[in-house]
C-alpha cells in the first residue's frame, strides 16, 4: 500500500515575529498580506487590520522563508473595483519579482488577471471563493488555480466526494476561528457599517448579541445571547482522516493573533502529522493546551465530522476564554481581600489570568490577573486541581456588591484561565531553542592535480556547486576521508542548514587545504541561499492590458424586463399580478416550488427557478429537479452551477458571484451566462462605473431587497427549537415558524432557512436603488429585480407596481421611496448603494 503524501502545515502570520514564529515550530508555508504605504502596492488582503507586510520588504521576506526551507504564500484574497485593478496589477507583479510560491485570490478577474500577467506565478483560489464542490474546484482550475481552499462548512465526506472527482490541490482550514457565515457570501459588515468583509474589513458582527423571536415574540434562551458566534476550529483528532484523504495543506488561521499562538499551532499540527504518518507519537497533551490557551472561544471539529447544531454555537462565548479551569462556587474574604471561591478542574497559578462567566452577554462576568491565592487558609503561589480555592483579582478589581451580600450567586458559573504567562514563555523558549535548520547532503569530487568541486543539495531539492580555489594535492598519509570532510562542512555557525550527508569522490589518496573547504563551504552557502529562491517572470503586457481588452461576448443581450424574486406562491401571483416580465421561485422546500411553477408556466408566465446559493457534493440533484421543471431562466449561485452547462435554458449569474469589475464581468459572460448580477459590495458610484460600459445591456440589477447578511451552514432554527442535531432529527420547525434575530439597536432581522437547511439572515429595511434607475437605464441596462422575503400579497403588488410606474416613467424615485415609507412601519434605505467617503 502506498504512504499517504506528506500536508504541509499552512501557519499565518500578520507580522515578522508571527512568521519566525511560524518556521520555528515547524510550518512548511506560511501565508500573509500585503500592507499599502508610500509606492507600495495597494493591499488586497482579507485581514487589513493585521501589520502586514511591506511590499517594498517582500523580496527579503521571501529569501528568508526559502533559505529555512519554507514557503510563503501572499494573500490578494479580496475583491476588487474597476480603479484598482493597476494597483493590483503592481502587486501581482510585485509577488512575481520577490519569488512568492504563490498568490492566494478570491475575485475571478484577478485570477485571469494573474494568469496573464506571470503564468509561473501558482494561483491558489480562496476560501472566500465558496468552492463547496467539484465542479467549484474544477471551475477554479480552469481560472489558473493550482491549488483550492476549500469551505469550512464542508465535512470530510464531503471532502472525499471533491477528492475523487479532481486532481487538484486541496487545502482545508484545520484551527481558529469560525466564521458563522460562507466566506465570500457576507455582507453583514458592509450593508451595516460600511465594511466589506470580502475587503478585509470585517467588523465581526456575528460575534455580537441578539434575541430570538418566534412569531412576533421574544424567546427566552437564558443566558444565550451570542446566537452567531460559533467556537473555534481544533481538527488535531482529525489529521489522520485528511492525511488519508489526500489533502495537501492543512491551514491555521489567525493573521490577527501574536506569535505564541501560530508558533503553538504550527508545533501542534506539525506533531500531528508525523504521527498520522508513522513518525512521532503525535502532539503532547500540553502541546494542544497551549494552543488553546494561546486563544480559543471553546474548540471542536467544526463541520468535518458533520453538522451538529447543538455544538458549534454555545451562545455564551463571542471572544477568547482560554482553558476552562474550574466552577465557581461563591465569593468572599480572605484577609481583607475579596476573593471569588473556585472549584478548580486545573491548576491555578498567581499571575495567570482567569474570567468568571456572566450571564446574557457576558453581564456581571468578573475577571482579571489572579494576585492571591488560598487553600484551606493558606496561602500559595500555585493551587492543584480538585479542590476550592480563593482567589484574590487584586486591589483594582472589585466584586460587585450584590455578590458579595449573596443577592446574586456565582455559583455554577463557568471560570476560565484567559491567560498562562508561564506556558506562554515555554513556548517562546521552546521554538528559540528550535531553530530551523535545512538538511544538507554535501560531495566533494575531484582528480589529483586539479581543483575539486564541492556540491549539496538541499532537503527542499535546491541544488549548488561552487569550485574549491586550491587543487588536490597528493597525501603520503593522512588522506582527506568523510569523517574529516564532516569537521570541515560541518562549520555552518548561524546558517539555516545542517549537514546530514557526506561523500568523497576522489582518484586517490588526496588532501586540500583546510583554509580552501573553509572558503569554499561559505561560497556553497551562498550559493545554495541563492538557489532556494527564484523570481518569477512576467509577461511584457501593454499598461492598460488585458483590462482595456475587458468586454462582454458579441452575442445578444438577454430580454429586458422588471422580475420579482419570490420565496412563496402568493407572492409570485400577486407580483405577476402587479406587472412583473417574470418571477424567479426560491423556496423553501422542491414539492411546493414544482407545483408553483407548473401552474404558473400553464398560465402563461415567465417562470425563472433559483437554486440554493451553496452546492455540495450531490447536490446537484437539486438543481436538475429544477432544470425538469422547463424554466424560462436559472439563477447561476455557485461556482459549481457557473461551470455547468444547461442546454436550452438561459442561465443568470446571481450576486452570489461576486462581480465588481469588467474582467470578472467578463469571465462569468464567457461561461454561457446571458447576464450577470453585479456585487452587493458595490457602492452607487461603483455600480454606475461598472456598467457605463457595454456591460450594462448584459446586466440584472437588483433594485430593491432586504439585504442578505449572513448566510450558513449553521441553522439557528434547529439550535434554539429542537434538540436536533442535523434535518433528520430536528423535526423542521422552520416550517412551523417564522424567527428573526434582534439587534441592540432593536431591529428584528428575518431569519430564513433554504432547501438544503442553510440559513440566510436579511436586514430588517429593505435597501432601495431607485435613486439610481435613471441613470442606470439610461446607460443601457435592460434588466432590473426585486427580492421579497416575507412581504404578504399586497405588501408584494405594492413594490412591484411602485417599481413598474418608475421604469415606466410614470414615477420619480422619490415618489418611490416616499411611497414605500409611507405604509405604516414598511421602509427603505440606500444601503450600501450609499458613497462611502474615504
Amino acid at each position: 500500500m502506498l504512504r499517504p503524501a506528506r500536508p504541509e502545515v499552512l501557519a499565518p502570520a500578520g507580522d515578522r515575529a508571527a512568521l519566525e514564529a511560524a518556521v520555528r515550530g515547524g510550518a512548511d508555508a506560511v501565508y500573509f498580506g500585503l500592507r499599502g504605504g508610500g509606492s507600495a502596492p495597494s493591499p488586497f488582503n482579507a485581514r487589513a487590520r493585521a501589520a502586514n507586510f511591506d511590499a517594498a520588504e517582500l523580496a527579503e521576506t521571501m529569501r528568508f522563508l526559502h533559505a529555512h526551507g519554507v514557503k510563503g504564500y501572499v494573500t490578494l484574497n479580496t475583491l476588487v473595483f474597476d480603479d484598482e485593478l493597476p494597483s493590483v496589477r503592481a502587486s501581482i507583479e510585485a509577488c512575481a519579482a520577490a519569488g512568492a510560491d504563490a498568490i492566494i485570490v478570491q475575485d475571478l478577474g484577478v485570477m485571469r488577471l494573474a494568469r496573464a500577467i506571470a503564468p509561473g506565478l501558482p494561483i491558489h483560489a480562496s476560501t472566500q471563493m465558496t468552492c463547496t464542490d467539484a465542479a467549484g474546484v474544477e471551475l477554479a482550475r480552469s481560472l489558473g488555480a493550482a491549488r483550492v481552499i476549500l469551505a469550512r462548512e464542508l465535512s470530510l465526506d464531503d471532502i472525499a466526494a471533491i477528492r475523487r472527482a479532481t486532481d487538484v490541490e486541496l487545502e482545508v482550514f484545520v484551527h481558529g476561528a469560525l466564521c458563522i457565515a460562507y466566506s465570500g457570501q457576507c455582507l453583514t459588515s458592509e450593508a451595516i457599517g460600511g465594511r466589506s468583509a470580502n475587503r478585509g474589513a470585517c467588523a465581526q458582527s456575528c460575534r455580537l448579541p441578539y434575541r430570538l423571536v418566534v412569531d412576533g415574540a421574544l424567546r427566552d434562551l437564558g443566558d444565550a445571547a451570542y446566537l452567531l458566534s460559533p467556537e473555534d476550529l481544533d481538527a488535531t483528532d482529525v489529521i489522520p482522516d485528511l492525511v488519508a484523504l489526500g489533502v495537501a495543506s492543512v491551514k491555521i488561521e489567525g493573521r490577527l493573533k501574536g506569535p505564541e499562538y501560530v508558533g503553538a499551532t504550527a508545533r501542534l499540527y506539525r506533531a500531528a502529522i508525523d504521527a498520522a504518518l508513522g513518525e512521532g507519537a503525535g502532539p503532547a497533551p500540553v502541546e494542544r493546551e497551549a494552543a488553546l490557551q494561546a486563544f480559543s472561544r471553546g474548540s471542536g471539529p467544526g463541520f468535518l465530522r458533520g453538522v451538529d447544531h447543538q455544538r458549534l454555537v454555545d451562545g455564551r462565548t463571542c471572544d477568547h476564554r482560554g482553558l476552562e479551569v474550574g466552577e465557581a462556587r461563591g465569593a468572599g474574604r480572605r484577609r481583607g481581600h475579596e476573593v471569588v471561591v473556585v472549584r478548580a478542574a486545573r491548576p491555578l497559578a498567581r499571575g495567570e489570568g482567569i474570567l468568571v462567566e456572566g450571564g446574557f452577554a457576558g453581564e456581571g462576568e468578573i475577571g482579571g490577573r489572579i494576585w492571591g491565592l488560598w487553600v484551606d487558609g493558606r496561602e500559595v503561589e500555585r493551587a492543584p486541581a480538585g479542590g476550592d480555592v480563593e482567589v484574590w483579582l487584586g486591589p483594582d478589581r472589585r466584586l460587585p456588591d450584590d455578590v458579595l451580600r449573596g443577592a446574586r450567586s456565582l455559583r455554577g458559573r463557568r471560570v476560565f484561565r484567559t491567560s498562562d504567562p508561564a506556558a506562554a514563555r515555554e513556548v517562546r523558549e521552546a521554538l528559540e531553542r528550535a531553530p530551523r535548520r535545512v538538511a544538507i547532503d554535501a560531495r566533494l569530487e575531484g582528480r589529483l592535480g586539479e581543483r575539486p568541486r564541492l556540491s549539496a543539495v538541499a532537503e527542499g531539492g535546491a541544488a549548488a556547486e561552487v569550485e574549491v580555489d586550491a587543487p588536490l594535492g597528493r597525501a603520503d598519509r593522512s588522506p582527506l576521508d568523510e569523517a574529516t570532510l564532516r569537521r570541515q562542512l560541518d562549520r555552518l555557525g548561524d546558517t539555516p542548514f545542517a549537514l546530514r550527508g557526506v561523500a568523497l569522490s576522489l582518484d586517490g589518496p588526496a588532501l586540500v587545504p583546510p583554509s580552501a573547504l573553509n572558503r569554499a563551504r561559505r561560497a556553497l552557502v551562498a550559493a545554495l541561499l541563492e538557489a532556494s529562491h527564484r523570481a518569477h517572470p512576467c509577461a511584457p503586457l501593454p499598461a492598460d492590458a488585458p483590462v482595456a481588452e475587458a468586454a462582454p461576448p458579441a452575442v445578444e443581450p438577454p430580454p429586458p424586463g422588471l422580475f420579482v424574486l419570490c420565496r412563496n406562491v402568493v407572492q409570485a401571483r400577486a407580483a405577476l399580478d402587479a406587472g412583473a416580465s417574470g418571477v424567479y421561485l426560491d423556496f423553501l422546500e422542491m414539492v411546493g416550488l414544482g407545483a408553483a411553477a407548473r401552474e404558473l408556466i400553464a398560465a402563461g408566465a415567465s417562470v425563472a427557478v433559483a437554486p440554493p446559493r451553496i452546492r455540495k457534493p450531490g447536490e446537484e440533484k437539486i438543481d436538475r429537479y429544477l432544470l425538469s421543471l422547463g424554466p424560462a431562466a436559472i439563477l447561476v449561485r455557485s461556482l459549481g452551477a457557473l461551470l455547468d452547462a444547461t442546454p436550452g435554458v438561459p442561465r443568470i449569474g446571481d450576486f452570489s458571484l461576486n462581480v465588481t469589475n469588467k474582467l470578472s464581468a467578463r469571465e462569468v459572460l464567457s461561461r454561457g451566462l446571458a447576464a450577470f448580477t453585479p456585487s452587493f459590495d458595490l457602492d452607487a458610484a461603483q455600480l454606475v462605473s461598472l456598467l457605463d460600459s457595454p456591460f450594462a445591456q448584459f446586466a440584472e440589477v437588483v433594485v430593491h431587497h432586504p439585504m442578505p447578511l449572513f448566510h450558513m451552514e449553521h441553522c439557528v432554527i434547529a439550535a434554539t427549537l429542537s434538540a436536533g442535531k442535523d434535518h433528520r432529527t430536528c423535526g423542521r420547525p422552520c416550517e412551523e415558524h417564522a424567527l428573526s434575530l434582534r439587534d441592540r439597536a432593536g431591529m428584528d432581522h428575518p431569519l430564513e432557512a433554504d432547501v438544503g437547511c442553510r440559513n440566510t439572515v436579511f436586514h430588517a429595511a429593505p435597501q432601495s436603488a431607485a435613486h439610481l434607475v435613471p441613470r442606470l437605464a439610461k446607460g443601457g441596462v435592460r434588466r432590473f429585480r426585486i427580492e421579497l422575503v416575507r412581504e404578504d400579497a399586497e405588501g408584494a403588488r405594492r413594490v412591484v407596481e411602485a417599481y413598474r410606474r418608475l421604469l415606466a416613467g410614470e414615477a420619480a424615485p422619490a415618489d418611490v421611496a416616499r411611497g414605500l415609507r409611507a405604509e405604516g412601519s414598511y421602509g427603505v434605505v440606500r444601503g450600501s448603494l450609499r458613497v462611502l467617503q474615504a
